[in-house]
């Protein structure tokens, strides 16, 4: 079901609100906002029902976007359990229905994106809010942030796609490994 010549899907997942947003690449390798938003579901709703609006909110995004990708935040740390766990169901709904359209899935920690997007793995939600809005060239910052989060998903996984690509046309890592020490050792002994 998915377009291997469509945008990058990145999720931020959350049961009250999951942000999505989806980016493609222009003309001359800028970076475009094709679609972005919160899903919200009723929190006084039961947590069944709300897992289901939010998985056919989700397969309708994947449906009538068809992305190439998903990139969903990975959580790596949450001091708050209930919150971990919200993020963790939700995440896993993006992940099964990725899984059901053969859309290849990539996780990013927060702290990827923020490096990714804004140079600083340790800046605030106003910053990246503002550099997703540089990068998209948005007319002002994505609102609220579990959107702005989502997009800085998709940037970041287009960012890391070419140096995945260029890395694997290295070859093998041990092969990598050899030719650097090599180099490394050649350019010490010149010395």
């Amino acid at each position: 079901m998915f377009d291997a010549a469509g945008p990058v899907l990145g999720i931020d997942p959350g049961v009250s609100r999951c942000g999505y947003g989806a980016v493609v690449r222009g003309a001359g390798g800028s970076l475009v906002a094709a679609s972005f938003g919160v899903i919200h579901t009723e929190p006084e709703a039961e947590l069944p029902e709300r897992l289901a609006v939010l998985h056919r909110e989700l397969e309708g995004l994947v449906r009538d976007l068809r992305p190439s990708a998903l990139a969903v935040e990975r959580v790596l740390f949450q001091v708050n359990t209930r919150t971990a766990m919200s993020v963790g169901q939700a995440s896993g709904l993006a992940l099964a229905v990725a899984g059901r359209t053969g859309v290849p899935v990539f996780h990013y920690s927060p702290n990827e994106v923020k490096l990714a997007v804004t140079g600083d793995g340790t800046a605030g939600k106003p910053q990246v809010q503002e550099m997703v809005a540089r990068l998209l060239e948005l007319a002002r910052p994505p609102r609220p942030a579990d959107a702005a989060d989502a997009l800085g998903l998709a940037v970041c996984h287009l960012g890391s796609v070419g140096l995945r690509t260029a890395v694997a046309a290295e070859g093998p890592p041990s092969d990598r490994l050899t030719r650097a020490v090599g180099a490394a050792l050649a350019k010490e002994s010149r010395r």
